[in-house]
């Protein structure tokens, strides 16, 4: 099997429309059409037939704009996880730095011994 990314769709492309274009390129296994995002996904049963509609889709027009038609690259492992998402930017997940509240609380004790 053969999965193909399909990018720059039309947001007012339907399921049915999206299927008619791949469908002469060979028997497609599995389709899914994410409109709100522009793009989606083809599956087909062979790479010959994927590396076809690739040859013949990409870059032509599908309802006023040029798809993007390649091989879909395998997920990253974890890529959606909300719990990577700020760390990969360099954020702290959590509220407080413990860092922060500790030299606090140091600074406090510490201040009202010399008293």
């Amino acid at each position: 099997m053969s999965k193909l990314f399909v990018g720059n769709l039309s947001y007012q492309l339907t399921e049915e429309e999206f299927k008619n274009t791949f469908e002469p390129y060979g028997s497609i296994k599995n389709l899914r059409l994410l409109t709100n995002k522009g793009f989606g996904f083809v599956e087909y049963e062979t790479p010959e037939e994927a590396q076809k509609a690739i040859e013949n889709l990409n870059g032509k027009e599908l309802k006023g704009r040029p798809m993007r038609v390649e091989l879909a690259k395998p997920r990253e492992e974890g890529f959606r996880s909300n719990n990577n998402r700020f760390r990969n930017r360099g954020f702290s997940s959590s509220r407080g730095s413990s860092s922060k509240t500790s030299s606090n609380r140091n600074f406090r004790r510490n201040f009202s011994k010399s008293e």
